[in-house]
């Protein structure tokens, strides 16, 4: 069964009589299409009985090639007087639709029923095809590639940006698509602020140093984190990093099909909290990955759903310690056969500058 053919599936079964997705990760799924989101409506509109786009006259060419049908419109009409859709019916919504699109949809259809869309594609787009699952691994072996690339290049005096900066022309050097999210690569004192962006700060001897890094190849994302030290680790960071290394490899050597999402959660944060440093550790262990980086499903305290087969999501658990540092170890993992894969190669060791 292809793709589109389940999403009608389960339309039917959660009694959705149209689906309309907008630019972006669903629309892509679906139909390979990659466009940003715009002033003019671009939608993938879905029923049981027909698939098609509706989409500005410049983009009908395009359209046509991935052979869908295409219901084009020139700038001047109104291009909802164009769609097929039925006053009075249930529609599912793409989540990420601009709310003035939405806006033109309530006033145009007056749907008796309007949902989000993901809660039919999260169903599809969480179990992921062999494919998927080469491509993630090929786009890792891209962003590792670069990762090492990038720590030969590393001195005191650096900034922050300038590293960032280096690593993503290495991921377009080394074949990738661009970024899956803007690096952080942050140093010393920064590393206790798990998202902080790459800043002007300079790295200096004694200093930890995070690298959160993804790439984005053929439309699929990576995510990976590593530790690195310029000069010889302190004894503090050390037992920090191995504390949050068992509770990585533990919760990773748990994941299996069927175990529960918020228990794979509950190991990583149960060991850290053995140790002392439970309220340092401030987010959920992981999360799905695919087209988004962040996506179903959530590795996290409040999600009881079954992990199965060909999920594929990242375990990174962490500790911050404000003013300090902060460490974070992170990989992408799949369900085979069962049993967690790991994907990535790199090793969990404390990269040494």
């Amino acid at each position: 069964m292809n793709r589109v053919a389940k999403v009608k599936e389960l339309m039917v079964k959660n009694n959705v009589d149209y689906m309309l997705l907008g630019p972006g990760s669903n629309m892509f799924y679906l139909s390979g299409f990659s466009e940003e989101q715009m002033e003019r409506p671009l939608f993938l509109i879905i029923s049981q009985w027909d698939t098609y786009f509706l989409a500005p006259k410049i983009y009908e060419e395009q359209l046509e090639k991935l052979n869908f049908n295409v219901v084009s419109y020139n700038d001047g009409e109104n291009p909802y007087k164009k769609l097929n859709i039925e006053k009075g019916k249930s529609i599912a919504i793409d989540d990420t639709l601009w709310s003035a699109f939405t806006i033109d949809i309530l006033d145009s259809f007056s749907p008796s029923r309007l949902i989000k869309a993901s809660s039919i594609m999260r169903e599809v787009r969480m179990i992921k095809d062999d494919e998927e699952i080469a491509i993630m691994k090929e786009g890792l072996k891209i962003a590792e590639k670069s990762f090492l690339e990038t720590l030969e290049i590393v001195k005191e005096g650096m900034t922050e940006r300038e590293i960032s900066t280096y690593l993503v022309h290495r991921f377009i050097e080394n074949g990738a698509d661009g970024y899956s999210f803007e690096p952080i690569i942050t140093s010393g004192s920064n590393t206790s602020m798990p998202h902080l962006r790459s800043t002007s700060k300079k790295v200096r001897n004694g200093e930890v140093i995070i690298f959160d890094f993804g790439v984005k190849y053929k439309g699929y994302s990576t995510d990976t984190t590593r530790v690195a030290f310029l000069g010889t680790p302190t004894d503090e960071v050390k037992k920090i990093y191995e504390v949050v290394k068992e509770a990585q490899t533990k919760a990773e050597e748990s994941t299996r099909e069927g175990i529960k999402a918020c228990e794979v959660d509950k190991i990583a944060r149960g060991i850290i909290s053995y140790y002392g440093y439970g309220d340092k550790f401030i987010h959920r262990t992981g999360h799905g990955i695919g087209i988004d980086v962040h996506e179903e499903p959530y590795i996290s305290p409040d999600n009881k759903r079954n992990l199965q087969n060909n999920m594929t999501f990242t375990i990174e658990p962490g500790i911050y310690l404000p003013g300090k540092f902060g460490i974070r170890i992170e990989d992408m993992v799949y369900i085979k056969n069962g049993k967690s894969v790991i994907m990535n190669e790199l090793e969990k060791e404390i990269f040494r500058i």
